[in-house]
């Protein structure tokens, strides 16, 4: 995961501009991870005898998202 700087572009000299495609990236990369995480939960949830009989895979999983790289 990047370290996201306090001052991006001309404050650290303009060194941190290259670095923003990078920070949005890792960005991306934990949204994703997220969301893999809570449709696998939710698919856990389904298979769970013990659980209401609700599809919670079908009623809460996340939109795809519109973010990609």
């Amino acid at each position: 995961m990047a370290k996201v700087p306090k001052y991006i572009g001309k404050g650290e000299g303009g060194a941190g501009v290259a670095q923003l495609p990078a920070i949005f990236y890792d960005l991306i990369d934990d949204l994703n991870e997220l969301r893999n995480k809570q449709i696998a939960l939710l698919q856990k949830l389904d298979a769970d005898a013990g659980t209401a009989d609700t599809d919670y895979e079908a009623t809460l999983t996340p939109a795809p998202l519109k973010t990609v790289k």
